[in-house]
């Protein structure tokens, strides 16, 4: 057995170990579906194995993981599902919010149905705890911009929930 071809599987598996669940999480979020989102999962690893296997350089694993998640999301949103415009996603909210859970169902839906950026920086900020540079990195963007687009979904998902709770305190985020 060829010790680096070993260093190079145990290297692998220590990342595929370290980075599997946050990638996951970051999936499910984008797609809302866990076999796809462990497809999706798999063929990040593979395509990391075989950019490694290459012997290129990167510089952030992490963040480099998170590009091409996103990219694969991206691809199969593109391939598999029109994009909902968020005023549908009113007439899908149930009107009654009497607990907690259905809040947190309607705040879901409603970040689910965000279109492509503001949706993605939510989740990367909120969900992740990626920073600003990190999440502009990973969008390709500069970081006012990810500020912008975090202001914008933030008031997206305000109005959008607003707009469907029949009565009671209006939703701060």
């Amino acid at each position: 057995m060829n010790p680096a071809r070993e260093t190079d599987s145990q290297s692998f598996t220590q990342l595929f170990h370290e980075h599997k669940n946050h990638i996951y999480d970051f999936v499910l979020k984008m797609l809302g579906d866990k076999d796809t989102a462990a497809d999706i999962v798999q063929d990040v690893f593979i395509r990391l194995h075989e950019h490694l296997n290459k012997k290129r350089p990167i510089d952030d694993v992490r963040n480099w993981l998170f590009i091409v998640a996103r990219n694969l999301c991206l691809n199969h949103l593109r391939r598999h599902r029109k994009q909902q415009p968020l005023d549908s996603v009113i007439d899908n909210i149930e009107h009654s919010y009497s607990t907690a859970d259905s809040r947190l169902t309607a705040l879901r839906q409603a970040v689910g149905r965000l279109e492509s950026p503001y949706r993605e920086g939510l989740i990367l900020k909120v969900y992740q705890g990626f920073a600003y540079t990190e999440i502009a990195d990973i969008l390709g963007t500069t970081v006012p911009a990810v500020r912008a687009i975090l202001f914008k979904a933030r008031n997206q998902l305000r109005n959008a929930l607003n707009r469907t709770q029949a009565k009671g305190d209006s939703y701060e985020l």
